[in-house]
């Protein structure tokens, strides 16, 4: 039996370990972690090239008409969005944790604030803001996004996409919301993953 193909997407710390430490109970679920370091901090200063990596993980990875899904948290969140909108053909699901998807307005932090060690997340993010407009409404249902109610890290009017399912769960952190969402609250990803 195949499993339900995840490819997962750190934020800025690339910190994979920690990912595959609270996915690890994902595969009685029916979904296998696929964990995809974009290196936000090294290799190429740019996010196209890495773009393109995880787009070609993608492909190698719908060869064998596996049935794929992306989860991004924190940084990761504007990249699995983008990757999405070039591949919505092979891309079952999206999941933005805790993301930032757009530049936002009067917000803090402000992008060039948050960006300041790497390009890359900067161009992902502005990237992600101009593909939300090729998102259709049918596309949207495939995207959930989950938020706290206060991030200190993320500015939470940047993390949803119209039409999407936009949740909130009673937490307040952005660290702390992350692993809340990956670890005691993970139903609410794997049934939507699922379904």
């Amino acid at each position: 039996m195949k499993l339900h193909k995840v490819i997962i997407i750190p934020g800025l710390g690339d910190d994979l370990t920690k990912l595959k430490w609270v996915t690890k109970h994902w595969p009685k679920y029916g979904l296998e972690p696929v964990l995809h370091n974009i290196q936000w901090r090294s290799g190429d200063k740019h996010f196209r090239p890495k773009l393109e990596k995880l787009l070609n993980t993608i492909d190698d990875l719908a060869i064998d008409g596996n049935k794929i899904s992306l989860l991004g948290t924190s940084a990761g969140g504007s990249a699995v969005v983008n990757a999405f909108c070039l591949r919505k053909n092979k891309i079952h699901k999206v999941v933005n944790v805790c993301g930032r998807l757009r530049k936002g307005s009067g917000v803090y932090p402000t992008l060039d604030f948050a960006s300041r060690s790497s390009l890359a997340f900067k161009e992902s993010v502005l990237l992600c803001e101009e593909n939300q407009k090729t998102i259709s409404n049918r596309d949207s249902k495939r995207i959930f996004t989950l938020r706290p109610l206060y991030d200190e890290t993320v500015p939470i009017s940047t993390t949803t996409i119209l039409g999407a399912r936009n949740d909130q769960i009673f937490s307040i952190g952005h660290v702390f919301s992350i692993v809340l969402s990956m670890t005691f609250l993970s139903r609410k990803l794997t049934n939507f993953l699922r379904d």
